[in-house]
């Protein structure tokens, strides 16, 4: 700027001399003329600087805006809807602490294979994507989790509510099956959905039970808001905290870089992931047979095959009703002629334990092993037996 106006009075001063020589009767004119066009470069070059700045500050809005939304989010409808709620930012606060945090970070990220099998299922039936963590709030995606009050599974099944979503009886357990009951607990919300027309209620129903849910509703004359029923008192405390709970885990799992923490979400493994029938090969056995037996003679580690089948809750396939095993993919072809070198069970009767019992003497009574004794009714060889509890005695043709 200063070689600028230094340049501009030599400039006039060299005009005021050759105008007084050469044009003086113009000199007026000429001057207000260079004065206006000179005025006018000002201004021209105060635009482009304007333009230039604005230019500048533009760019620099672009290098600091925020980074796109996750379009995970864009599945997450109820989430966005009710995240700035007080009582779902409460429960955010509560599992960004170090042990709500540490369980639910071990319940998402132990797991992969159920979980990756909610988030299949949820999605292929086109069911609200919050519904994968369910079983966080439910269980912690523990299948052998069993409540205070009974309930059992991943999905916390009540005795009194499987029927019709799941088999229950002597002999299964379908609550323990993770992928039966992935199946059954998405069928019961899906039923209370077509109750109440709204996913919040529809969820909190699971929770307490639609009998409990349809009293709230009725005793706050046809309120059907959840978080209405909730705060004025009309619904247990625990499902008035189960439905934050559930949007807060949610919240936190799909977006753990805005909480500064980290999740493993198993995208890869998601996408890459196959149908139910393209992993595991499926069999139908009529008659009662040994899980262990069956492992021993089609070579797979019997651990593996009472993983995959977890609802035979006494080691062995019910005697008189048809059943469904699940194997590793392959192994069906030849399991027709395994299955013809597996002896049967038969059950000659029931025991019923009276004071004094133990495992060992019943099974010097009935010539029968310890561990036979144990698979068939599945326990373990140092439990302690209850009086009254019923025994199976196994016996096995041709032994």
């Amino acid at each position: 700027m200063k070689f600028f106006s230094k340049g501009a009075s030599l400039f006039f001063l060299f005009l005021t001399i050759f105008s007084s020589s050469l044009f003086c009767n113009n000199a007026d004119n000429s001057a207000e003329e260079i004065s206006e066009n000179f005025e006018l470069s000002k201004k021209e070059k105060k635009s482009k600087s304007k333009k230039s700045k604005e230019k500048l500050e533009i760019k620099n809005e672009e290098e600091s805006s925020p980074p796109e939304e996750n379009p995970e989010l864009a599945l997450f409808a109820i989430v966005k809807e009710h995240s700035e709620r007080e009582e779902v930012l409460h429960w955010k606060e509560e599992f960004l602490k170090e042990h709500r945090f540490k369980f639910m970070k071990a319940s998402v990220e132990k797991y992969p294979e159920y979980r990756i099998f909610v988030r299949k299922t949820v999605r292929e039936q086109g069911l609200p994507a919050e519904l994968e963590y369910l079983p966080v709030i439910e269980s912690g995606y523990n299948t052998k989790a069993v409540s205070r009050s009974g309930a059992k599974g991943m999905w916390q099944f009540m005795s009194n509510s499987v029927y019709p979503y799941l088999k229950l009886d002597e002999y299964m357990d379908e609550r323990l099956d993770p992928w039966k009951s992935t199946i059954a607990g998405l069928s019961k919300l899906k039923d209370n959905y077509k109750i109440y027309g709204d996913w919040l209620l529809a969820i909190a129903a699971y929770n307490c039970g639609n009998g409990k849910m349809r009293a709230a509703i009725k005793k706050a004359d046809g309120e059907t808001d959840f978080w209405k029923l909730a705060a004025d008192g009309y619904i247990p405390k625990q499902t008035a905290d189960y439905i934050p709970e559930l949007l807060a885990v949610a919240e936190i799992c799909i977006d753990p870089q805005k909480f500064d923490v980290e999740i493993l979400d198993f995208k890869e493994e998601f996408f890459a992931a196959q149908n139910e029938d393209d992993v595991y090969d499926f069999v139908t056995v009529k008659k009662p047979y040994m899980l262990s037996s069956i492992a021993s003679e089609i070579q797979i580690e019997e651990n593996i095959l009472k993983t995959l089948n977890p609802s035979f809750t006494k080691g062995f396939t019910p005697p008189a009703t048809e059943s469904t095993l699940r194997l590793p993919k392959g192994m069906s072809e030849n399991f027709e002629v395994a299955l013809k070198n597996v002896k049967e069970l038969e059950f000659p009767f029931k025991y019923k334990v009276v004071k004094g019992d133990s495992l060992w003497a019943i099974s010097r009574r009935y010539g029968v092993t310890v561990k036979l004794l144990c698979d068939t009714n599945g326990i373990k060889e140092n439990a302690l037996l209850k009086i009254n509890q019923i025994l199976y005695i196994p016996s096995v043709k041709s032994l």
